[in-house]
Protein backbone atom coordinates (compact mmCIF):
# COMPACT_ATOMS: atom_id res chain seq x y z
CA UNK A 1 0.00 0.00 0.00
CA UNK A 2 2.99 2.53 0.99
CA UNK A 3 4.42 1.60 -2.19
CA UNK A 4 1.14 2.52 -4.28
CA UNK A 5 0.56 5.46 -2.42
CA UNK A 6 4.35 6.37 -3.32
CA UNK A 7 4.01 5.95 -6.84
CA UNK A 8 0.80 7.85 -6.92
CA UNK A 9 2.26 10.64 -5.16
CA UNK A 10 4.96 10.67 -7.42
CA UNK A 11 2.95 11.03 -9.97
CA UNK A 12 1.08 13.91 -8.98
CA UNK A 13 4.36 15.49 -8.73
CA UNK A 14 5.35 14.67 -11.90
CA UNK A 15 2.87 15.36 -14.14
CA UNK A 16 2.46 19.02 -13.29
CA UNK A 17 4.37 19.73 -16.64
CA UNK A 18 2.05 17.42 -18.64
CA UNK A 19 -0.69 18.89 -17.06
CA UNK A 20 0.36 22.36 -17.79
CA UNK A 21 0.57 21.78 -21.56
CA UNK A 22 -3.29 19.95 -21.41
CA UNK A 23 -4.24 22.98 -19.04
CA UNK A 24 -2.68 25.75 -22.08
CA UNK A 25 -3.89 23.15 -24.59
CA UNK A 26 -7.03 23.01 -23.16
CA UNK A 27 -8.11 26.24 -22.09
CA UNK A 28 -5.74 28.73 -24.56
CA UNK A 29 -7.02 32.29 -23.35
CA UNK A 30 -8.95 33.68 -26.53
CA UNK A 31 -10.39 36.98 -24.31
CA UNK A 32 -8.13 39.18 -25.55
CA UNK A 33 -10.77 42.17 -26.59
CA UNK A 34 -13.63 43.74 -25.63
CA UNK A 35 -14.22 44.66 -29.44
CA UNK A 36 -13.81 40.99 -30.76
CA UNK A 37 -14.92 39.83 -27.45
CA UNK A 38 -18.48 40.88 -28.94
CA UNK A 39 -18.36 38.96 -32.32
CA UNK A 40 -17.01 35.51 -30.85
CA UNK A 41 -13.64 36.66 -32.24
CA UNK A 42 -14.85 36.40 -35.62
CA UNK A 43 -12.44 38.80 -38.24
CA UNK A 44 -9.66 38.89 -35.35
CA UNK A 45 -7.05 38.78 -38.06
CA UNK A 46 -8.98 40.77 -40.82
CA UNK A 47 -7.53 44.60 -41.12
CA UNK A 48 -10.63 47.71 -40.83
CA UNK A 49 -10.88 47.44 -37.27
CA UNK A 50 -10.65 50.25 -35.19
CA UNK A 51 -9.31 48.35 -32.33
CA UNK A 52 -5.66 47.55 -31.47
CA UNK A 53 -6.33 43.92 -30.56
CA UNK A 54 -6.04 43.21 -33.62
CA UNK A 55 -2.63 43.07 -34.12
CA UNK A 56 -3.00 39.64 -31.65
CA UNK A 57 -4.15 37.96 -34.20
CA UNK A 58 -1.59 39.33 -37.11
CA UNK A 59 0.64 42.24 -36.50
CA UNK A 60 0.18 43.47 -40.43
CA UNK A 61 -2.89 45.11 -39.70
CA UNK A 62 -0.95 47.65 -37.64
CA UNK A 63 -0.79 49.86 -40.64
CA UNK A 64 -4.33 50.12 -40.90
CA UNK A 65 -3.94 52.87 -38.27
CA UNK A 66 -3.03 56.55 -39.24
CA UNK A 67 -2.59 58.19 -35.80
CA UNK A 68 -0.88 56.32 -32.06
CA UNK A 69 -3.57 54.41 -31.13
CA UNK A 70 -3.48 52.48 -27.24
CA UNK A 71 -5.96 49.62 -26.67
CA UNK A 72 -6.76 48.31 -22.66
CA UNK A 73 -8.92 45.70 -22.32
CA UNK A 74 -10.28 44.04 -19.41
CA UNK A 75 -12.13 40.80 -18.81
CA UNK A 76 -13.29 39.05 -15.91
CA UNK A 77 -14.67 35.41 -16.46
CA UNK A 78 -17.14 33.89 -14.70
CA UNK A 79 -16.32 29.82 -15.32
CA UNK A 80 -18.71 27.45 -13.87
CA UNK A 81 -17.75 23.61 -13.59
CA UNK A 82 -19.38 20.58 -11.40
CA UNK A 83 -18.20 16.80 -11.45
CA UNK A 84 -19.70 14.22 -10.39
CA UNK A 85 -17.69 10.51 -9.83
CA UNK A 86 -16.74 7.77 -7.91
CA UNK A 87 -13.52 5.65 -7.87
CA UNK A 88 -13.36 1.95 -9.11
CA UNK A 89 -10.69 -1.00 -8.30
CA UNK A 90 -8.64 -0.59 -5.36
CA UNK A 91 -9.33 2.90 -5.09
CA UNK A 92 -13.01 2.33 -4.53
CA UNK A 93 -12.75 2.51 -0.58
CA UNK A 94 -12.08 6.47 -1.01
CA UNK A 95 -15.74 6.85 -2.25
CA UNK A 96 -17.24 6.35 1.22
CA UNK A 97 -14.62 9.12 2.89
CA UNK A 98 -16.14 12.07 0.77
CA UNK A 99 -18.76 13.35 -1.17
CA UNK A 100 -19.36 12.50 -5.00
CA UNK A 101 -20.36 15.70 -6.35
CA UNK A 102 -17.45 18.88 -6.66
CA UNK A 103 -19.98 22.06 -6.52
CA UNK A 104 -18.37 24.48 -8.20
CA UNK A 105 -14.65 24.18 -9.35
CA UNK A 106 -13.98 27.19 -11.42
CA UNK A 107 -12.13 30.50 -10.28
CA UNK A 108 -13.32 33.50 -11.30
CA UNK A 109 -10.66 35.41 -13.27
CA UNK A 110 -9.59 38.71 -14.29
CA UNK A 111 -7.35 39.24 -17.03
CA UNK A 112 -6.15 42.47 -18.76
CA UNK A 113 -4.77 42.69 -22.45
CA UNK A 114 -2.88 46.36 -23.36
CA UNK A 115 -2.43 47.21 -27.32
CA UNK A 116 0.12 50.00 -28.61
CA UNK A 117 0.62 51.29 -32.05
CA UNK A 118 2.35 53.91 -33.09
CA UNK A 119 2.56 54.81 -36.79
CA UNK A 120 5.93 56.00 -37.89
CA UNK A 121 5.35 56.86 -41.64
CA UNK A 122 2.42 55.93 -44.06
CA UNK A 123 4.55 52.79 -44.70
CA UNK A 124 6.12 51.78 -41.40
CA UNK A 125 3.98 50.99 -38.23
CA UNK A 126 5.67 49.83 -34.81
CA UNK A 127 3.79 48.21 -31.61
CA UNK A 128 3.53 46.27 -28.59
CA UNK A 129 1.31 43.96 -26.76
CA UNK A 130 1.02 42.86 -23.29
CA UNK A 131 -1.49 39.76 -22.89
CA UNK A 132 -2.15 36.58 -20.85
CA UNK A 133 -2.04 33.91 -23.56
CA UNK A 134 -2.52 30.43 -21.35
CA UNK A 135 -4.19 30.36 -18.30
CA UNK A 136 -6.45 27.85 -15.86
CA UNK A 137 -7.19 28.31 -12.53
CA UNK A 138 -9.12 25.17 -10.44
CA UNK A 139 -9.65 24.33 -6.73
CA UNK A 140 -11.75 21.81 -6.10
CA UNK A 141 -13.33 21.28 -2.08
CA UNK A 142 -10.70 19.31 -0.17
CA UNK A 143 -13.50 17.78 0.64
CA UNK A 144 -14.71 16.22 -2.56
CA UNK A 145 -13.49 12.71 -3.85
CA UNK A 146 -11.62 14.22 -6.47
CA UNK A 147 -9.03 16.02 -4.52
CA UNK A 148 -7.28 13.06 -3.85
CA UNK A 149 -6.24 13.93 -7.81
CA UNK A 150 -5.57 17.18 -7.69
CA UNK A 151 -6.64 20.25 -5.65
CA UNK A 152 -5.39 23.65 -6.84
CA UNK A 153 -4.09 23.81 -10.49
CA UNK A 154 -2.78 27.18 -11.92
CA UNK A 155 -1.33 28.19 -14.69
CA UNK A 156 -0.41 31.66 -16.74
CA UNK A 157 1.36 32.63 -19.68
CA UNK A 158 2.13 36.55 -19.63
CA UNK A 159 3.74 37.41 -23.85
CA UNK A 160 4.70 40.95 -24.38
CA UNK A 161 5.39 41.17 -28.18
CA UNK A 162 6.64 44.02 -29.71
CA UNK A 163 5.62 44.50 -33.63
CA UNK A 164 6.32 45.92 -36.75
CA UNK A 165 4.69 46.28 -40.00
CA UNK A 166 4.78 47.37 -43.21
CA UNK A 167 2.80 48.83 -45.89
CA UNK A 168 3.61 47.19 -49.62
CA UNK A 169 1.15 48.88 -51.20
CA UNK A 170 -2.84 49.71 -51.30
CA UNK A 171 -3.38 46.17 -51.46
CA UNK A 172 -0.55 44.13 -49.75
CA UNK A 173 0.71 44.24 -46.02
CA UNK A 174 3.37 42.31 -43.96
CA UNK A 175 4.33 42.21 -40.30
CA UNK A 176 6.41 40.32 -37.69
CA UNK A 177 6.66 40.41 -33.88
CA UNK A 178 8.89 38.59 -31.49
CA UNK A 179 7.13 37.01 -28.74
CA UNK A 180 8.66 37.26 -25.03
CA UNK A 181 6.57 34.84 -22.73
CA UNK A 182 6.89 34.27 -18.87
CA UNK A 183 4.80 31.43 -17.47
CA UNK A 184 4.41 30.09 -14.04
CA UNK A 185 2.49 27.09 -12.79
CA UNK A 186 1.94 25.05 -9.88
CA UNK A 187 -0.29 22.02 -8.96
CA UNK A 188 -0.77 20.03 -5.09
CA UNK A 189 -3.24 17.10 -4.33
CA UNK A 190 -3.94 15.74 -1.07
CA UNK A 191 -3.07 12.45 -0.36
CA UNK A 192 -5.46 9.73 0.89
CA UNK A 193 -6.72 8.71 3.33
CA UNK A 194 -6.05 11.33 5.81
CA UNK A 195 -5.44 14.84 3.31
CA UNK A 196 -3.15 16.00 5.26
CA UNK A 197 0.35 15.30 3.12
CA UNK A 198 0.18 17.15 -0.46
CA UNK A 199 2.54 16.16 -3.83
CA UNK A 200 2.99 18.60 -6.67
CA UNK A 201 4.85 21.71 -7.85
CA UNK A 202 5.28 24.28 -4.85
CA UNK A 203 6.30 26.67 -7.73
CA UNK A 204 7.32 26.36 -11.35
CA UNK A 205 8.16 29.33 -13.47
CA UNK A 206 10.80 29.83 -16.91
CA UNK A 207 11.13 31.99 -19.68
CA UNK A 208 10.42 31.46 -23.71
CA UNK A 209 10.52 33.19 -26.73
CA UNK A 210 8.54 32.76 -30.19
CA UNK A 211 7.52 35.04 -33.01
CA UNK A 212 4.70 36.23 -34.69
CA UNK A 213 3.79 37.13 -38.58
CA UNK A 214 0.85 37.87 -40.87
CA UNK A 215 -0.23 39.79 -43.77
CA UNK A 216 -3.47 41.32 -45.16
CA UNK A 217 -4.68 41.52 -48.73
CA UNK A 218 -7.51 44.18 -49.67
CA UNK A 219 -8.46 42.94 -53.06
CA UNK A 220 -11.80 45.83 -53.64
CA UNK A 221 -13.00 48.72 -51.62
CA UNK A 222 -15.25 46.19 -49.26
CA UNK A 223 -12.86 42.92 -48.79
CA UNK A 224 -10.58 42.47 -46.18
CA UNK A 225 -8.45 39.30 -45.71
CA UNK A 226 -6.20 38.61 -43.08
CA UNK A 227 -3.66 35.81 -42.17
CA UNK A 228 -1.85 35.65 -39.28
CA UNK A 229 0.25 32.95 -37.55
CA UNK A 230 2.06 33.03 -33.71
CA UNK A 231 4.49 30.23 -33.62
CA UNK A 232 5.27 27.28 -30.80
CA UNK A 233 6.89 28.69 -28.06
CA UNK A 234 9.05 25.17 -26.07
CA UNK A 235 8.86 26.81 -22.50
CA UNK A 236 11.65 25.78 -20.43
CA UNK A 237 10.11 25.77 -16.57
CA UNK A 238 12.20 25.04 -13.49
CA UNK A 239 10.63 24.79 -9.77
CA UNK A 240 10.36 22.43 -6.81
CA UNK A 241 8.71 19.56 -6.37
CA UNK A 242 7.10 18.72 -3.12
CA UNK A 243 6.36 14.72 -1.65
CA UNK A 244 4.66 14.77 1.65
CA UNK A 245 8.11 15.92 3.74
CA UNK A 246 10.65 15.93 1.08
CA UNK A 247 11.24 18.61 -1.27
CA UNK A 248 13.34 18.47 -4.78
CA UNK A 249 14.36 22.09 -5.74
CA UNK A 250 15.76 21.54 -9.12
CA UNK A 251 12.32 20.01 -10.95
CA UNK A 252 12.74 21.03 -14.41
CA UNK A 253 10.80 20.13 -17.66
CA UNK A 254 9.38 21.78 -20.81
CA UNK A 255 5.73 23.33 -21.61
CA UNK A 256 5.43 22.68 -25.28
CA UNK A 257 2.92 25.57 -26.53
CA UNK A 258 1.78 25.19 -30.07
CA UNK A 259 1.61 27.30 -33.10
CA UNK A 260 -1.89 29.38 -33.93
CA UNK A 261 -2.63 30.07 -37.58
CA UNK A 262 -5.82 32.53 -37.83
CA UNK A 263 -7.33 33.39 -41.38
CA UNK A 264 -10.07 35.92 -41.02
CA UNK A 265 -12.05 37.85 -43.86
CA UNK A 266 -14.06 41.20 -43.50
CA UNK A 267 -16.99 41.96 -45.96
CA UNK A 268 -19.12 45.33 -46.37
CA UNK A 269 -22.20 45.00 -47.22
CA UNK A 270 -23.33 48.42 -47.14
CA UNK A 271 -21.87 51.53 -45.70
CA UNK A 272 -23.32 50.43 -42.19
CA UNK A 273 -22.73 47.08 -41.91
CA UNK A 274 -20.02 44.48 -42.13
CA UNK A 275 -20.07 40.80 -41.81
CA UNK A 276 -16.84 39.16 -40.44
CA UNK A 277 -15.34 35.40 -40.31
CA UNK A 278 -12.32 33.38 -39.11
CA UNK A 279 -10.92 29.80 -39.16
CA UNK A 280 -8.27 29.13 -36.20
CA UNK A 281 -5.84 26.76 -36.50
CA UNK A 282 -3.87 25.41 -33.34
CA UNK A 283 -1.84 22.67 -33.31
CA UNK A 284 -1.36 20.71 -30.09
CA UNK A 285 -0.58 17.64 -31.34
CA UNK A 286 2.72 18.94 -31.33
CA UNK A 287 2.58 18.31 -27.22
CA UNK A 288 3.04 14.83 -27.35
CA UNK A 289 4.97 13.81 -23.91
CA UNK A 290 5.97 15.95 -21.31
CA UNK A 291 8.29 15.10 -18.36
CA UNK A 292 10.16 16.21 -15.47
CA UNK A 293 13.39 15.65 -14.45
CA UNK A 294 15.67 15.94 -10.82
CA UNK A 295 12.59 14.39 -8.86
CA UNK A 296 12.57 13.48 -5.60
CA UNK A 297 12.02 9.87 -6.28
CA UNK A 298 13.97 9.76 -9.74
CA UNK A 299 14.65 6.18 -9.82
CA UNK A 300 10.66 5.49 -10.82
CA UNK A 301 11.39 6.48 -14.70
CA UNK A 302 8.30 5.35 -15.81
CA UNK A 303 6.18 7.47 -14.20
CA UNK A 304 8.61 10.67 -15.16
CA UNK A 305 7.39 10.95 -18.69
CA UNK A 306 3.80 10.65 -19.08
CA UNK A 307 1.74 10.62 -23.56
CA UNK A 308 -0.86 12.73 -23.96
CA UNK A 309 -2.82 12.29 -27.10
CA UNK A 310 -3.82 15.79 -27.88
CA UNK A 311 -5.63 16.56 -31.24
CA UNK A 312 -5.62 19.83 -32.99
CA UNK A 313 -7.67 22.63 -32.25
CA UNK A 314 -10.08 24.99 -33.79
CA UNK A 315 -12.04 27.55 -33.56
CA UNK A 316 -14.82 28.89 -36.37
CA UNK A 317 -16.53 32.31 -35.85
CA UNK A 318 -18.96 34.60 -38.10
CA UNK A 319 -20.36 37.81 -36.21
CA UNK A 320 -21.56 41.36 -37.81
CA UNK A 321 -20.48 44.67 -36.83
CA UNK A 322 -23.44 47.55 -37.55
CA UNK A 323 -22.96 50.95 -37.36
CA UNK A 324 -26.21 52.32 -36.08
CA UNK A 325 -24.74 55.97 -35.84
CA UNK A 326 -21.81 57.92 -36.11
CA UNK A 327 -21.01 57.60 -32.18
CA UNK A 328 -22.55 54.26 -31.75
CA UNK A 329 -21.29 50.85 -33.05
CA UNK A 330 -22.98 47.30 -32.30
CA UNK A 331 -21.67 43.87 -32.78
CA UNK A 332 -22.78 40.07 -32.56
CA UNK A 333 -21.29 36.75 -32.84
CA UNK A 334 -21.14 33.36 -32.77
CA UNK A 335 -18.14 30.63 -32.68
CA UNK A 336 -17.69 26.73 -32.17
CA UNK A 337 -14.57 26.01 -30.46
CA UNK A 338 -13.07 22.35 -30.85
CA UNK A 339 -10.84 21.38 -27.58
CA UNK A 340 -7.95 19.40 -27.94
CA UNK A 341 -8.77 17.38 -25.29
CA UNK A 342 -10.42 14.57 -26.20
CA UNK A 343 -12.14 12.08 -23.19
CA UNK A 344 -9.26 9.76 -23.47
CA UNK A 345 -7.03 12.24 -21.62
CA UNK A 346 -9.48 14.76 -19.75
CA UNK A 347 -8.47 14.83 -16.53
CA UNK A 348 -10.09 16.52 -12.76
CA UNK A 349 -7.49 19.20 -13.54
CA UNK A 350 -8.91 20.34 -16.76
CA UNK A 351 -12.33 19.51 -17.11
CA UNK A 352 -12.64 20.56 -21.01
CA UNK A 353 -14.31 20.22 -23.85
CA UNK A 354 -16.05 21.98 -27.07
CA UNK A 355 -17.83 25.06 -26.65
CA UNK A 356 -20.00 27.48 -28.29
CA UNK A 357 -20.03 31.19 -28.01
CA UNK A 358 -22.89 33.79 -27.81
CA UNK A 359 -21.20 36.76 -28.17
CA UNK A 360 -22.46 40.76 -28.48
CA UNK A 361 -21.01 43.79 -28.07
CA UNK A 362 -21.00 47.44 -28.26
CA UNK A 363 -18.56 51.04 -29.10
CA UNK A 364 -19.27 54.63 -27.76
CA UNK A 365 -17.23 56.81 -29.35
CA UNK A 366 -17.14 59.80 -26.79
CA UNK A 367 -15.27 61.68 -29.32
CA UNK A 368 -12.72 61.80 -31.94
CA UNK A 369 -9.45 60.70 -29.63
CA UNK A 370 -11.75 58.26 -26.98
CA UNK A 371 -13.96 55.05 -27.65
CA UNK A 372 -15.46 53.17 -24.96
CA UNK A 373 -15.80 49.22 -25.47
CA UNK A 374 -18.30 46.75 -23.96
CA UNK A 375 -19.26 43.07 -24.66
CA UNK A 376 -20.52 39.98 -23.42
CA UNK A 377 -20.07 36.44 -24.51
CA UNK A 378 -21.99 33.45 -22.71
CA UNK A 379 -19.65 30.00 -23.59
CA UNK A 380 -21.55 26.70 -23.26
CA UNK A 381 -19.52 23.80 -22.76
CA UNK A 382 -20.03 20.42 -23.81
CA UNK A 383 -20.41 17.41 -20.73
CA UNK A 384 -17.30 15.32 -20.62
CA UNK A 385 -16.37 12.10 -19.05
CA UNK A 386 -13.36 11.63 -16.90
CA UNK A 387 -11.77 8.16 -16.70
CA UNK A 388 -8.50 8.71 -14.49
CA UNK A 389 -6.44 6.60 -12.55
CA UNK A 390 -7.19 6.24 -9.42
CA UNK A 391 -4.81 6.75 -5.94
CA UNK A 392 -4.80 3.58 -5.03
CA UNK A 393 -5.64 1.57 -8.40
CA UNK A 394 -8.21 1.24 -10.36
CA UNK A 395 -9.85 4.35 -12.39
CA UNK A 396 -12.40 7.53 -11.08
CA UNK A 397 -15.12 7.75 -13.61
CA UNK A 398 -16.90 11.16 -13.70
CA UNK A 399 -19.09 13.39 -15.72
CA UNK A 400 -18.26 17.29 -16.21
CA UNK A 401 -20.19 19.84 -17.15
CA UNK A 402 -19.66 23.85 -17.40
CA UNK A 403 -20.31 27.58 -18.34
CA UNK A 404 -18.96 30.34 -18.74
CA UNK A 405 -19.69 34.10 -18.54
CA UNK A 406 -17.20 36.80 -20.07
CA UNK A 407 -17.61 40.48 -19.40
CA UNK A 408 -15.22 42.55 -21.33
CA UNK A 409 -14.46 46.51 -21.15
CA UNK A 410 -12.23 48.52 -22.80
CA UNK A 411 -10.76 52.23 -23.76
CA UNK A 412 -9.96 52.84 -26.87
CA UNK A 413 -7.58 55.98 -27.92
CA UNK A 414 -6.05 58.05 -30.66
CA UNK A 415 -3.68 60.48 -30.23
CA UNK A 416 -1.73 63.31 -32.80
CA UNK A 417 -2.25 63.60 -36.28
CA UNK A 418 -1.04 60.77 -38.10
CA UNK A 419 2.50 60.57 -39.78
CA UNK A 420 2.95 62.79 -42.64
CA UNK A 421 2.26 61.36 -46.32
CA UNK A 422 5.35 60.98 -47.93
CA UNK A 423 6.65 62.83 -50.57
CA UNK A 424 6.46 61.56 -54.43
CA UNK A 425 9.54 60.15 -56.31
CA UNK A 426 9.16 62.47 -58.82
CA UNK A 427 7.80 65.83 -58.67
CA UNK A 428 6.04 67.80 -60.98
CA UNK A 429 6.23 71.86 -61.45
Amino acid sequence: MKMMMGRAALAASVSLLALGSAVAGGLTNTSQSSVFNGMGYAGFAAPGSESAATMFANPATMTGFTRMTIDTNYTFGVPVTKMTGAYTGASAALNGLRPATSGDVGMDYFVPATYVIYPLNERLTVGISLNTTYGNSIKPDAQWRGSFLTHTSKLRVITATPSIAYKINNEWSVGVGLQIQYASARQFAFLPPGGVSTAGINHADGVGVGWTAGITWTPTKTTQIGLGWRSFVDQPVKGKAILGPLIANNAEGTLNLPNRVNLSVRQGVNEKLDILGSVEWQNYGRIGDAALKNLILPAMAPLQRLPFGYRDAWMFALGGEYKYNQALTLRAGVAYEITPVSDAIRRVSLPDNDRLWLSTGFTYKVSDRFALNGSYSYLHIKKGHISQPGPLGGTFEADAKGSAHLISLGLTSKWGEGPAREAPVVRKY
